[in-house]
C-alpha cells in the first residue's frame, strides 16, 4: 500500500509539473507534416552510419529520410536528399555561446541555404524562433520550411503522457536528437520506422583528465578518426561534471522506452538497424535481411 501511494505521489507531481511546464513553455499550434512514405529512415550521426548508407544504399529508396544535426555538412546531404531535417541541440541556434559553436552553426546552415536544391522541412524547438542569426541564414532558400516544436519534457502517468504527445505539445526529455525525431515520425503515422547511426557507444569514450574534467569522445561518421575527448558542454557554454553527464544518457535512454511504448500504443513499429547499438529499448533487424527484404 505504501509503494502504491509513493507511485501515484509521484506520478501526480509529475503530472503538475508537467502542466506548469507547457502552460509556459510550449506552443498550442504545432502541426507536423502528412508523411510521403509508409517508411521512414532516420539518419542518427553515430560511427556506423557511414559504412550502413555505403552498403545498404538500395534499402532507402521510396523511403523518406531524417537527418539530423551535421548531417547537411557532408557530402550524403546532397546525394540522399533527406525530406526532413531534425535538430535539438541549442548550440545551433543560441547565439550566447562559446565562439566554436557560433563558428560550426553558421557554417552548417550556409551550407544548408547553398545546398538544398529540393523541399525540406527543418524541425527546430520553438525556443529557437526567437533568435535571428540561425534564421538570417537560411532565409535565402525558399526550399526550406520551418516547424517549430515543443521540446517540452512530459513525464507522469502513461495516458497523460500520451494524450500530451499525440497533441505536440512535448515529448520525452530531449537529450538527444533521436528523442523529437522518434516523437515525430510516430505523430506523423510512419507505420515503420528504422535507426541507421544510432550507435550510442559513449559509455566507453568517456575519461577523467588530471584537471578532474570529465571528457568525452563523441565520435561520428565524418570524423571518427580524428575526434578525441573534449568536455560536454551545458548548452554551447561551459563543461558537465560526471553525474551531469550520466544523468544525461540516463534520461536518453530512458526516453527510449517510453517512446517504445508510445509507438506501440499505435501499432508503429520502430526497428533498430545499427550494428553495435547501445540502445536496448528497441527490436534489433540485421542491415542484410534488410536487404534480402527489399530485392
Amino acid at each position: 500500500m505504501v509503494l502504491r501511494i509513493q507511485y501515484f505521489l509521484s506520478n501526480l507531481g509529475s503530472v503538475i509539473t508537467t502542466i506548469i511546464r507547457v502552460l509556459l513553455l510550449s506552443n498550442w499550434r504545432v502541426q507536423l507534416n502528412k508523411p510521403i512514405a509508409d517508411e521512414c529512415v532516420i539518419l542518427a550521426n553515430g560511427p556506423s552510419l557511414g559504412d550502413q548508407i555505403n552498403e545498404h544504399r538500395q534499402f532507402l529508396k521510396n523511403k523518406d529520410l531524417i537527418c539530423v544535426n551535421h548531417f547537411p555538412s557532408t557530402g550524403f546531404y546532397k546525394e540522399l536528399k533527406p525530406a526532413f531535417y531534425v535538430t535539438s541541440a541549442p548550440d545551433l541556434w543560441l547565439d550566447q555561446i562559446d565562439e566554436f559553436f557560433v563558428k560550426q552553426s553558421n557554417g552548417l546552415f550556409k551550407t544548408m541555404a547553398g545546398d538544398t536544391h529540393w523541399p525540406l522541412v527543418f524541425h527546430i524547438p520553438y525556443e529557437a524562433r526567437k533568435f535571428r542569426r540561425w534564421q538570417n541564414l537560411l532565409k535565402s532558400n525558399p526550399k526550406i520550411k520551418f516547424v517549430f516544436y515543443n521540446n517540452t519534457p512530459i513525464e507522469g502517468w502513461k495516458w497523460f503522457r500520451h494524450l500530451c504527445f499525440r497533441m505536440n505539445l512535448g515529448m520525452p526529455r530531449p537529450h538527444n536528437v533521436l528523442i523529437p525525431c522518434l516523437t515525430h515520425t510516430i505523430n506523423m503515422g510512419y507505420r515503420r520506422i528504422y535507426l541507421w547511426g544510432a550507435d550510442h557507444s559513449w559509455l566507453s569514450e568517456i575519461s577523467v583528465d588530471q584537471k578532474n574534467q570529465v571528457l568525452i569522445n563523441q565520435k561520428h561518421f565524418y570524423d571518427s578518426k580524428t575526434s578525441v575527448g573534449k568536455p560536454l558542454d551545458k548548452r554551447g557554454v561551459g563543461q558537465r561534471n560526471m553525474p551531469e553527464l550520466l544523468t544525461k544518457f540516463v534520461h536518453a535512454f530512458n526516453g527510449y522506452f517510453v517512446l517504445r511504448e508510445y509507438a506501440e500504443s499505435l501499432g508503429i513499429t520502430i526497428l533498430n538497424a545499427t550494428p553495435g547499438s547501445f540502445i536496448d529499448a528497441f527490436e534489433r533487424v540485421d542491415l542484410k535481411s534488410l536487404d534480402d527484404s527489399n530485392e
